[in-house]
């Protein structure tokens, strides 16, 4: 290896060369050389200069937290750790530049700075968003839609949580990703549902329409109005996903149904429930008792709820006092006059039930009657929600009768309330704020398998997630590792 030469010894050498080829007098030459030297100093120190302010800038505290921030709120939201996330930074920087670990080194040092608020156009914001984005892989802010789930999948952390209702998904297509978990929901999976094969809906085969019943949920009108205006019967089909796919030979039908905010649900269910199993309730009831014997099928799993109320008109005379009403015709469309004892009793059993463990079908979830008994769900194609059920009606009409819909107008408005519409028994403005939010704890599965909203008054920090007896918190939903949404609390019985 040749020895190295100082810059001021290869410019005498230089300056030498050029007087022995003439181009230049000695004294000249140096005087020029020394000239011509300053400008290319000066020239290459203002260089320096401009690239050390354009770097200074580009890297600047502020710009790289925030261009660092976008990176770390991916991986967070990814559910990606610490150590995956540098990982992960060190091969993406070793296969741009495998040879810059200086520039690598530097990317991890500025990860662990406390990164700001994101900018307004960072392409994620909230935990909802990437799972919305994950499931539907239709992500149109960023061009990385095919990567995000690989990456979580191998990712060791916890699920993501997200709000109910929060996701960009119909309530069909968020109930596709569900696992109503049999461990905590077997019982709420009734109506003969099993494997999916063999499940009731009122069904056209003209139209190719089938609509599955979910009790209290509309369930009344949209059966009249299947069998009115789409000429369905009642029968059995095989509502397996695999059935619904290319070629199977449920290909082509639309499978529809109902289904309403499950807090005002509870409500009718609990009314209608109450009824069905009352003892003085003959048929199918296994909670009746012989009047003359005094002897019942099966023991009643709250029988306080019936206390000191042995027929129908002893129940009449709780919500519809004979001090209020001339004749009993009078108690049939009134609002419950009731003082607050069937309300209580309904505070009790909401205090007192697992959740798990339905004592009548008009008490069972919704997501469940739409599953199968190992936790995945049928195939629906269209979910509807009652707090629209006009609207509802007519996009249905006009899908498969037409542009016409129903014919003529206003027609289908006075059609939609063909279902049972008697006030509440019980005074539910009586209900206190702690049971409507033990209720929405009980139904946090529907809420987040159907991508519904929490009402006002189930939101806020009034809960307690399992093995934390702690720390209070929101409801909230999980996308699991295998893609499956979850309530993030489980329903049990109330300690206490």
């Amino acid at each position: 290896m040749k020895p190295m030469v100082s810059t001021q010894r290869l410019r005498n050498i230089i300056d030498e060369r050029r007087e022995r080829l003439g181009m230049l007098p000695k004294a000249s030459l140096k005087k020029k050389g020394r000239r011509s030297t300053n400008r290319v100093l000066s020239a290459i120190i203002l260089v320096a200069f401009l690239f050390s302010a354009a770097t200074m800038f580009i890297l600047s505290p502020t710009v790289t937290r925030s261009i660092v921030s976008l990176d770390n709120n991916m991986y967070m939201v990814m559910g990606v750790g610490s150590r995956e996330k540098n990982k992960m930074k060190k091969s993406k920087s070793q296969k741009n530049n495998p040879l810059d670990g200086k520039t690598a080194m530097m990317n991890n040092h500025e990860s662990d700075r406390q990164p700001p608020t994101l900018p307004p156009e960072a392409p994620r914001s909230t935990i909802s968003d990437l799972v919305t984005w994950m499931l539907s892989k239709n992500d149109k802010d960023v061009g990385t839609q095919h990567a995000a789930l690989p990456r979580f999948n191998d990712s060791p952390t916890v699920s993501l949580e997200f709000s109910p209702g929060t996701l960009s998904l119909t309530h069909a297509q968020t109930l596709q990703h569900c696992f109503a978990d049999p461990n905590f929901y077997i019982k709420h999976v009734q109506g003969n549902r099993n494997d999916g094969s063999n499940v009731p809906v009122s069904y056209s085969g003209k139209h190719k329409l089938a609509y599955v019943m979910l009790p209290k949920s509309g369930s009344s009108t949209a059966r009249y109005m299947l069998k009115d205006k789409f000429h369905a019967s009642e029968t059995s089909l095989n509502l397996q996903p695999g059935s619904f796919r290319k070629g199977g030979h449920m290909a082509g039908v639309e499978v529809i149904s109902f289904v309403r905010d499950p807090l005002s649900r509870f409500f009718s269910q609990y009314d209608e429930a109450y009824v069905r199993t009352a003892p003085w309730q003959k048929g199918s009831n296994a909670f009746y008792v012989d009047p003359d014997t005094k002897k019942q099928r099966t023991p009643h799993p709250f029988p306080y709820l019936f206390d000191n109320i042995h027929s129908y008109h002893d129940y009449e005379d709780v919500f519809c006092p004979i001090a209020s009403r001339k004749s009993r015709k009078d108690c049939i469309f009134r609002q419950s006059a009731e003082n607050g004892t069937l309300a209580r009793r309904l505070e009790r059993f909401v205090g007192e039930y697992d959740g798990r463990d339905p004592f009548d079908v008009h008490l069972t979830l919704q997501v469940p009657m739409m599953s199968m008994t190992n936790g995945r769900p049928l195939h629906m194609t269209q979910i509807y929600n009652t707090t629209d059920s006009e609207g509802g009606w007519k996009h249905i009409a006009k899908q498969f009768l037409g542009e016409g819909g129903f014919g003529k107008k206003g027609k289908e408005k006075s059609d939609v309330i063909a279902g049972r519409s008697y006030p509440r028994r019980f005074n539910s403005g009586l209900v206190s704020v702690e049971t409507q939010r033990r209720i929405c704890e009980l139904s946090l599965l529907d809420y987040c398998c159907l991508n519904l909203p929490l009402p006002d008054v189930c939101k806020g920090q009034h809960y307690f997630a399992a093995g934390n007896d702690a720390v209070r918190r929101e409801l909230f939903c999980v996308l699991d590792k295998k893609g499956q949404i979850q309530p993030g609390i489980f329903p049990e019985k109330r300690k206490g």
